[in-house]
This record gives C-alpha cells, structure tokens and sequence, in this order.
C-alpha cells in the first residue's frame, strides 16, 4: 500500500473544483476521448481516469475511449482533425506526439489542433528483467562503450520522443554514434515491459505504471527513475539517474487538445472541466497509484508551452539528424 501523497504542482492559476464548473455548456451528445495508444498504456490509463471522472461527476453524459494506436500518434490525431469545430472530439497527446510533430513527419501539427490544457508530467523508469546482469545505468554504458549494438532498448511511442532523447544521451556518454543502438518502438508501455520480462528485450524505459505489475510480480528489476527526484513510496529505494553519475532525464507530459476551429467558451469550459477532475480525490488516488505529477497548464498558456517545448525538441532532434529534409 503505498503511503505518500502525490506530487501537486499547479501553474499559477487556481482552478475550481469539478463541482463548481458550470453545466450551461454540458456536452449532449456522447464525448469521443481519442487516445493515439494501445489499451492498457500509460495514454489509456490516464483517459480512462478522466473518463471515469467526468462521467461520475456528471460532467458529461457519456464519454467514450477511442484507442487509435500507430505512426507515433498521427493517426489519432489525424482522426482528431477531421472533425474540425466539434466540442465532443477531444484527443489526449503525449509529448511523444509533439516530437513526432517537431521531427517533420505529420501533416497535422501543434497548430492544426485546439490547445485545451495540460494535466500531468510522467517521469520514466528504466527497467531489466529480473535476472539480467545489467544492474545499474553505468553498466549500459560501460556495454555500449564496446559494442553500440549489444543492448536493445524498447519504448513507445515514437522514435525521436522525450524516452528516445533520454536513449541516444546513453549513447553521448558511452561516445558512440547514438544511430548504431539498437532501439524498438511499441504501441504502448504494458507491451514494452511484457517483451523485456520475456527475454526479447534487455532494457526497457517506460512509465512506472506500465512496468509495476511485472516489477512487483519478480519478472522486471527497476534500475533507475530518470527524473530530477526519486520518486516516493513502493519505489524510493530506486535512484535516479542523475545519482548513477548519469546526465539524463525523461519525462512524458499529457495534454488535452480539441479540433481546429473549437469555439472559445467550449474551449474554456472543457479547461475548467478537467482541470477540476484533476483535483478530485479520484485522480488524486489514480496519481498516487500511477506515480503521476499533476501539473496542470489551462488554455490561455498552453500555446506558448507547447511552443516552447517544439522549439527545444526541435534542436535536439536537429543534433541527431533526424529531422525530416
């Protein structure tokens, strides 16, 4: 049972609670959340808190989970433009998507969507099966320094991603050409961790969540969290990278986006809505559980965030070559 309570950081704004949003512009009809994920990851389990949420509050009527994984996202959010003005097609991004957008490689960008709200920051773990002889991040390091190839790294759900950045820095330290690792992209963080608990993959760097179960089950070993802090509870005896000498972080944001042309009043109620769904007890509880940092961003500074975080992705992505010609 964990025994902590959840990291809240709340960006300048004092949202009200899900109880205090108004019902005037109450969605009638039946709200699609568009997750560009596997069922069972980390995107779905956290559109699927909202759902529940949203739906027991009475914030809307019904509210279905629509799971379109594949293309780093773009197929979701593809799907997400081409109901343009709706206010009940709402898509739940990583920032995996935004380095997909960054990378040159979609048709629909940052600036095709309506920007609604970020709602969390998810820090990754490193973790092996339970009887690899990797123990700790310098012994990646000390492998790939002999061979660049000889670990394989599994991850979802893009290459070019935050968890992919946090890679390719193994491979600066090691001072190995970063292109020569061997990497696997997934659908979803559960499927990572089930192939490193199988044996097809020697390190795997996914959400705390995705890799639990497997975790507490004796199949995986965590090697590291790859955050600015441990991380409390069942996992504080798992350091960081940054205590194993290593320079390297990888957090995932979730943000909340509409389609192009969402009328104002829809966006900013819909900001109001999850914003209150993530001070309720349950996404307080789900946080906890999932080792999520709410830190929620409303739709007035939203634009200039994921500006700012396309910019700084773009210059990484830039240095490793893989931006789109």
């Amino acid at each position: 049972m964990r025994q902590f309570l959840a990291v809240l950081l709340w960006v300048g704004v004092v949202y009200p609670s899900i109880a205090q949003v108004s019902s005037d512009l109450k969605p009638e009809r039946p709200v699609e959340l568009i997750v560009g994920a596997a069922p069972s990851g980390a995107n779905d389990r956290i559109a699927r808190a909202l759902q529940r949420v949203l739906q027991d509050n009475k914030m809307v009527n019904q509210i279905l989970v629509i799971n379109k994984p594949g293309a780093g996202q773009t197929i979701a959010f593809n799907y997400l433009a081409s109901h343009p003005r709706s206010g009940v097609h709402l898509g739940l991004a990583s920032s995996s998507w935004l380095t997909t957008v960054a990378a040159g490689r979609v048709k629909v960008t940052h600036k095709d969507v309506t920007p609604i709200v970020k709602i969390l920051d998810e820090y990754q773990v490193y973790f092996v099966r339970a009887d690899s002889g990797i123990r700790t991040g310098r012994d990646i390091i000390e492998r790939l320094k002999k061979d660049a190839g000889s670990i394989s790294f599994g991850f979802s759900t893009a290459m070019g991603n935050p968890i992919h950045l946090s890679i390719t820095r193994f491979a600066t330290l090691a001072m190995v050409d970063p292109h020569k690792l061997t990497t696997v992209v997934f659908e979803s963080g559960t499927n990572t961790a089930i192939q490193v608990a199988g044996k097809q993959l020697d390190v795997g760097v996914q959400s705390p969540g995705s890799a639990l179960q497997l975790t507490q089950s004796g199949r995986l070993r965590l090697l590291a969290v790859a955050g600015p802090r441990r991380m409390p509870g069942d996992l504080s005896n798992v350091p960081t990278l940054h205590e194993q000498g290593i320079d390297a972080q990888a957090n995932v944001f979730y943000t909340l986006l509409g389609p192009k042309g969402m009328d104002p009043q829809q966006v900013a109620w819909w900001d109001q809505a999850i914003s209150g769904a993530m001070q309720s007890e349950q996404i307080k509880k789900d946080a906890i559980f999932n080792y999520w940092t709410i830190d929620v961003v409303g739709h007035q500074e939203l634009p200039a965030f994921l500006d700012q975080h396309f910019n700084q992705y773009r210059r990484s992505l830039s240095e490793l070559g893989m931006l789109k010609e």
